[in-house]
């Protein structure tokens, strides 16, 4: 890591890794308040995802990840579509000439047929109707994503799943601090938050993030991970 990168990623951590997150109490939350009025959801899924078994996949295709995004605000950040318009083509749709979702041939890659447990999971037990990119994402050892915001508006949309997260991986958050991921945990991101991401371990970390449109299951998972939260887990 150059020191410009250094300095910049070692500043934002300062600032904000150690930020206890306040999470405000909505009386009768709607789903649409609790996406607005936060940062990260840990959601709780009525299933466990078979982390194992998908890291396991995710290894096996190891050195076919690609480089995702251009630009030099990241290192060792890597990418392999399951579902999307190929499994190398892991950006959005508006990046390969096409004007919008409808035009865009989104559909399971080639390997989804190397990774059943993975692709199972998602067809069967995921709840959404339709789905964009599922692109698992590789953070390799000394790795980092700079500071950044992906999008120009903040409410909880992609859906980020740890199929692991070595000790020394932190996701942190502007105004909410360190995300928590653990494997085979699941949070869905609001990503127009100031976050960076960086590895200080010396394994691969995999997660997988999820774009698409979710089913009505989902209105009820998020309403009871946010009850769950502000009531400290219990």
């Amino acid at each position: 890591m150059d020191q410009e990168h250094n300095d910049q990623l070692n500043e934002f951590a300062s600032t904000w890794k150690d930020h206890v997150p306040q999470f405000p109490t909505i009386e009768n939350a709607t789903t649409k308040q609790i996406r607005d009025a936060l940062g990260y959801l840990p959601i709780r899924l009525p299933t466990d995802m078979p982390h194992e078994a998908m890291l396991n996949e995710a290894k096996s295709l190891r050195t076919g990840f690609v480089s995702h995004r251009e630009g030099g605000n990241h290192r060792g950040w890597r990418s392999l579509c399951l579902h999307g318009l190929s499994s190398v083509h892991t950006e959005n749709h508006d990046r390969y000439g096409y004007t919008d979702r409808a035009s865009a041939p989104y559909g399971w890659t080639d390997i989804s047929k190397f990774c059943p447990v993975s692709t199972k999971f998602f067809q069967e037990q995921f709840g959404y109707d339709e789905y964009d990119r599922i692109r698992f994402m590789l953070l390799e050892p000394g790795g980092y994503i700079l500071p950044h915001e992906d999008v120009d508006w903040k409410q909880l949309s992609a859906v980020n799943l740890a199929i692991n997260n070595p000790q020394g991986v932190e996701f942190v958050m502007a105004n909410w601090g360190i995300v928590p991921f653990s494997p085979g945990s699941v949070n869905m991101l609001a990503v127009g938050n100031m976050h960076a991401v960086y590895n200080n371990s010396d394994e691969d970390r995999f997660h997988i993030i999820v774009h698409g449109r979710r089913s009505n299951v989902w209105d009820e998972w998020i309403k009871d991970s946010y009850r769950y939260i502000i009531s400290d887990g219990k």
